[in-house]
């Protein structure tokens, strides 16, 4: 379980501080974008490629708060094969908060793809950008 770094708790690693306050600093901006966006929208201007700055930026926040979810849970978060079983009498490994972790993480993976991929996004910002 990754709980315990050199037997010390997770959250005094540096590493993983370190990633906790970059995922804070990018949630942070991406409010203070969407309530610009808001503003504008207000105003009565579009709101231009702000919109695809968002999704970019907002799939790509909920894709590593599952990244480091499953890093805090460690080994826990492996698939639990027993959950797909219909009627299967297992006991779960791991501590309750971790099961389902594994599911959750590839499941957020399509948040890439739905509203158009980040790829697409990151085309309609150049062409909005550069006036094509």
């Amino acid at each position: 379980c990754a709980e315990l770094v050199d037997g010390e708790p997770l959250i005094e690693d540096m590493d993983f501080k370190k990633k906790i306050s970059e995922l804070e600093i990018d949630l942070l901006a991406l409010e203070y974008t969407e309530l610009r966006t808001l503003a504008a929208e207000s105003a009565g201007r579009g709101p231009g490629a702000e919109s695809s700055i968002l999704k970019i930026k907002g799939t790509e926040i909920q894709q590593k708060v599952t990244e480091l979810i499953m890093e805090a849970v460690g080994t826990y978060s492996l698939p639990k094969i027993p959950m797909l079983d219909t009627g299967a009498n297992y006991n779960l490994v791991g501590p309750d908060y971790s099961h389902g972790v594994s599911q959750s993480y590839f499941n957020m993976r399509k948040t890439a793809i739905y509203g158009g991929t980040n790829e697409v996004q990151r085309n309609i910002i150049a062409k909005f950008v550069l006036g094509l």
